[in-house]
């Protein structure tokens, strides 16, 4: 009978599956993002100064997470001044899909208090702010001022050397 009333007001279940799919992927990218911001917080170096020397937008929040918990709060917004929103992002996201987890298992929806239009301006401002901030960082720090080092152990700064060595004979 839905399938009926859809048909006969012009709706198509082909539309109610994009945005299933649609939702999917969004999901799948929050949990993405939590489980990236769990590896990078206990303790695992960051794959994009590992490959290219240069800091990601993210460096220095393990650190800053650290100094926070030990209440040294100035230290961590020095290691990075977005720790704060990074923190409550990350647990907003665990606590939403722990939640929407147990709901669905007793057979209930839980749908997320934003539409996916004001979910999607969210998380662009949120990307926008961090390039913003990213920036300002390397503008301001790099390649001297911890975290916005220059790695010259990555895979590039390697590799350049390696080169270097190569065309100095």
């Amino acid at each position: 009978m839905n399938r009926e009333m859809n048909a006969s007001c012009g709706h198509s279940d082909s539309s109610e599956s994009g945005k299933r799919q649609k939702n999917k992927w969004k999901y799948l990218l929050l949990f993405t993002i939590f489980l990236m911001g769990l590896i990078e917080f206990f303790g695992s170096s960051c794959f994009f100064s590992s490959v290219f020397g240069i800091p990601c937008a993210g460096c220095g929040s393990t650190r800053a997470a650290l100094l926070l918990f030990e209440g040294k709060i100035g230290e961590a917004l020095r290691m990075h001044p977005l720790i704060f929103i990074t923190l409550f992002s990350f647990l907003t996201a665990f606590l939403f899909i722990t939640a929407r987890f147990i709901m669905k298992k007793r057979g209930k929806e839980l749908r997320l208090p934003l539409s996916s239009r004001a979910l999607d301006a969210v998380l662009l401002s949120l990307a926008a702010l961090y390039l913003i901030v990213y920036l300002i960082r390397m503008i301001l720090y790099f390649p001297h001022t911890e975290p916005m080092v220059y790695n010259h152990h990555s895979v590039w700064g390697r590799l350049i050397s390696i080169i270097r060595e190569a065309f100095s004979r």
